[in-house]
């Protein structure tokens, strides 16, 4: 069984959520690029990294970060930026530039994990796509 959201849908999803405008981008079957306008009031600037899927564990979604030079100071700030916005514990920053998403801490994805074994996320040209089975 597969599903899939479209990243106008998951765009939408997190605006109403967090107030953000995220706007996400396909790289490759298992890479997206995630773009976050940055206001610090004297500097706006379009803040853009690559996740690439690495590895689902449970709920779990382990993923890696290219954001080019800066890395570390971008996600830091990103984080910090988010930390009011997303339910506490939902992104967990790894040694290596990774992070793991727990996605169990959202309701609706929870729900999904609980009547869904799911095998495998893919990138696809305009969203996500879910690849599992009925538990």
């Amino acid at each position: 069984m597969k599903a899939s959201i479209t990243f106008p849908e998951l765009q939408s999803i997190l605006q109403e959520k967090t107030n953000q405008q995220i706007s996400f981008s396909t790289v490759d079957s298992k890479t997206v690029r995630v773009t976050y306008p940055l206001n610090l009031g004297f500097v706006k600037k379009d803040i853009s990294a690559n996740l690439t899927i690495i590895e689902l564990i449970g709920s779990d979604l382990l993923v890696s970060i290219d954001a080019g030079f800066g890395t570390d100071t971008m996600l830091n700030t990103v984080l910090g930026l988010l930390k009011n916005k997303i339910p506490e514990g939902l992104i967990e920053k790894r040694p290596d530039k990774r992070l793991m998403l727990h996605l169990g801490q959202i309701e609706q994805v929870k729900t999904v994990f609980e009547a869904i074994q799911v095998n495998d996320i893919s990138v696809l040209a305009n969203g996500l796509e879910v690849d599992g089975g009925l538990k």
